[in-house]
C-alpha cells in the first residue's frame, strides 16, 4: 500500500494528532470528564442524599432550646474574687438541683421531675456575673416557660447566704428554630456527603460501565494512532460501490491514513480485528476493500473469523470452499476465491474449518501470502476479535494489524489487556479505528 494523493496529507495529520491531544489531559480534567459523562448517576446520588436528609430531619425528635440569664450581683459581704467564682459555679449547679426543680414542677405539672432533670442545665457565662439557664424540650413554648420558672425559683434557693443578689435579667423567649436536629449542621453534612458520594458513584460506575467511545480515549489507552472514526452503518449488510452510492462517512479518511501509515514500510497484508465482539462483522472490511479498489489496488478480501456465526453477505457463498480448504491443500486458491462486490476485489470465504487443525493457520498462512503476492496488492483479512483468539496476531506476522474499537462494546481494561497481548509478540499495529459513533444531525 502506498500514498495516492499528496493533497490528502492534511487529513492524515489530523488523524495523527489524537494521541497528542489525549496526552495533555490532567487529573482534574479527567475527573470533570467522568462527572460529566456520568452526570445522571451523580445527580441521582445527590437526590438520594437530599431525600435522606429531609427524612432524617422529618423523623428525628424535634427539640427546642430556650435560655434565660440570672445576674448574681455581689453584696458588700462577698468574699474574695476566687471564692466568688466558685460561688457562681455553685449557683449554676443549684439551678438544676432537685429542690429548685420540685418547685418548677408545681408551675409546670406536664413534666415529671425526671424529665426536668434531663432538660434543665445551668452554666456560668465566662467573664461575667451571669448564670445562664438552658432548657431543651420538644415543646418550644414549654421550654421557655420552664426556663423562666427556674429563673424565678433560683433566688429562693440562694446558696450564698446573701453574698449575692440573684435577679433575672431577661425572660426566656420562645425559640423559633430547632436545636435538635441542627438543620444547618445536618444540611452541611448532607451537602458534603452528597458531593463525596456523587463523585464516588460516578467514578465507580464509570469504571464498571465505561466503554471506549472516542478517538481521544482510544489513543490514550492503546498508545496507537487513531486512523479513523467511522459512524455506525446505515445498512450493516451493505457495500457502497461506485454503482450503488457514495462511500460511508470516514472511510476515505481511513483509507488515506492507512496509505500514509504504510508509506515508509509497505505491508503485504492488513489484518482487521476488533477489540471486542463486532456488532457488524465484516462490514468495515468489505467497504474498506472497495475503497482500496476504487484507487487502483487489487484486493484479496479474506474471511478468517472462526469465532462468529454472523457473516456479512459479501462472505456468504453457496457452501463453497474457502481459506481453510486452501490452507489444507484440498482446493486451489483459484477455485476457492470468487468475485467481490466490484472489479478489483476478490473474496476468499472462510471455508470448511470443522476438520482442520487450528495450527494450520500458523503453518500455512505465510505461504499463502507469498503465493498471492504477485497477483494482489493488498490482502485484507477479516479476523476474529483479538480477545477471542490469537488468529489475528498470527496472520499479522509480516504484515500489519488494524485494531477496531466498536462504540459501546470495549471496556478500557479489556482494551489494555488486548494491547498488552499484541505487544508481547511485537505485532505491528498500524493504528486503530473507532467504529459506530452516532451520526451528526
Amino acid at each position: 500500500m502506498s500514498a495516492t494523493s499528496s493533497d490528502e496529507r492534511h487529513t492524515m495529520q489530523l488523524a495523527l494528532t489524537h494521541r497528542d491531544a489525549a496526552g495533555t489531559a490532567t487529573p482534574v480534567r479527567g475527573l470533570v470528564a467522568v462527572l460529566w459523562r456520568r452526570r445522571l448517576v451523580a445527580a441521582l446520588m445527590v437526590v438520594l442524599v437530599a431525600l435522606t436528609v429531609v427524612v432524617v430531619v422529618a423523623v428525628s425528635p424535634h427539640r427546642y432550646t430556650a435560655a434565660t440569664r440570672v445576674a448574681a450581683t455581689p453584696t458588700a459581704s462577698a468574699d474574695s474574687p476566687a471564692d466568688y467564682d466558685e460561688l457562681l459555679g455553685t449557683i449554676a449547679d443549684v439551678a438544676q438541683s432537685r429542690p429548685v426543680l420540685e418547685q418548677v414542677q408545681q408551675a409546670v405539672p406536664s413534666r415529671s421531675l425526671a424529665q426536668l432533670q434531663q432538660e434543665v442545665s445551668g452554666s456560668v457565662v465566662f467573664g461575667t456575673v451571669l448564670i445562664q439557664i438552658s432548657v431543651t424540650d420538644s415543646d418550644a413554648r414549654l421550654a421557655a416557660q420552664i426556663a423562666n420558672a427556674v429563673a424565678a425559683a433560683l433566688p429562693q434557693h440562694d446558696p450564698s447566704a446573701s453574698a449575692v443578689t440573684l435577679r433575672p435579667t431577661q425572660p426566656a423567649a420562645v425559640p423559633t428554630g430547632l436545636s435538635t436536629p441542627d438543620v444547618r449542621v445536618v444540611a452541611l453534612a448532607g451537602v458534603l456527603l452528597a458531593v463525596a458520594l456523587a463523585v464516588a458513584a460516578a467514578l465507580a460506575y464509570d469504571r464498571l460501565a465505561r466503554t471506549v467511545d472516542t478517538a481521544e480515549e482510544l489513543a490514550e489507552i492503546t498508545g496507537t494512532r487513531v486512523l479513523g472514526v467511522i459512524p455506525r452503518p446505515s445498512d450493516p449488510r451493505g457495500v457502497a460501490t461506485p454503482a450503488t452510492g457514495p462511500q460511508p462517512p470516514g472511510l476515505r479518511a481511513l483509507r488515506v491514513a492507512l496509505e500514509f501509515a504504510c508509506m515508509d514500510r509497505p505491508t503485504r497484508s492488513l489484518v482487521v480485528a476488533s477489540a471486542a465482539a463486532d456488532p457488524w462483522p465484516g462490514w468495515l472490511e468489505a467497504n474498506l476493500a472497495v475503497a482500496l479498489a476504487e484507487v487502483g489496488h487489487r484486493v484479496l478480501l479474506v474471511d478468517a473469523d472462526r469465532s462468529s456465526a454472523a457473516r456479512h453477505p459479501v462472505f456468504d457463498g453457496p457452501s463453497r470452499p474457502g481459506l481453510y480448504d486452501v490452507l489444507a491443500g484440498t482446493v486451489p486458491l483459484d477455485a476457492a476465491a470468487g468475485p467481490g462486490p466490484m472489479d478489483g476485489v476478490t473474496v476468499l470465504p472462510l471455508g470448511n474449518v470443522e476438520m482442520v487443525a487450528p495450527s494450520l493457520l500458523e503453518l500455512r498462512f505465510g505461504e499463502l501470502l507469498d503465493e498471492v503476492a504477485a497477483t494482489y496488492d493488498v490482502v485484507l483479512v477479516h479476523a476474529a476479535p483479538v480477545t477471542d483468539s490469537d488468529d489475528a496476531r498470527i496472520m499479522s506476522i509480516g504484515g500489519g494489524l488494524l485494531l477496531v474499537a466498536p462504540v459501546g462494546r470495549v471496556r478500557p481494561r479489556v482494551l489494555r489487556a488486548a494491547v498488552a497481548a499484541l505487544g508481547q509478540v511485537r505485532t505491528r499495529v498500524l493504528g486503530s479505528v473507532v467504529l459506530g459513533t452516532r451520526r451528526r444531525r
